[in-house]
């Protein structure tokens, strides 16, 4: 894992993740390996061409550029990650609507 202090700032992405191979054992080896990851803050099983949708909030780029090197590269199930960088925050709720 990377220095958690470096995590300060609010640099967020949401990477698309393919794993090499979709079964019970590796999906489950790779939710585990995603639960140990301080950097990633949500993951959700996904339907489409990926598999799981991850957000990250990190303090920078070249912060996630060590990141996508060296936390998420070393998950041997990972075939491909796509990266998508918040520019700007537009709306977000929390909860549910009564």
């Amino acid at each position: 894992m990377l220095d958690a202090e470096k995590l300060g700032g609010g640099f967020e992405v949401f990477c698309n993740v393919k794993l090499k191979q979709l079964n019970k054992t590796i999906a489950s080896e790779f939710v585990e390996a995603i639960q140990g990851i301080s950097e990633v803050i949500e993951c959700y099983n996904i339907s489409g061409e990926f598999d799981y949708l991850l957000h990250v909030r990190v303090s920078d780029m070249s912060y996630y550029r060590e990141f996508i090197i060296n936390v998420l590269g070393n998950i041997d199930s990972v075939g491909s990650i796509q990266s998508v960088f918040v520019m700007e925050q537009v709306k977000k709720v929390y909860g549910f609507p009564i």
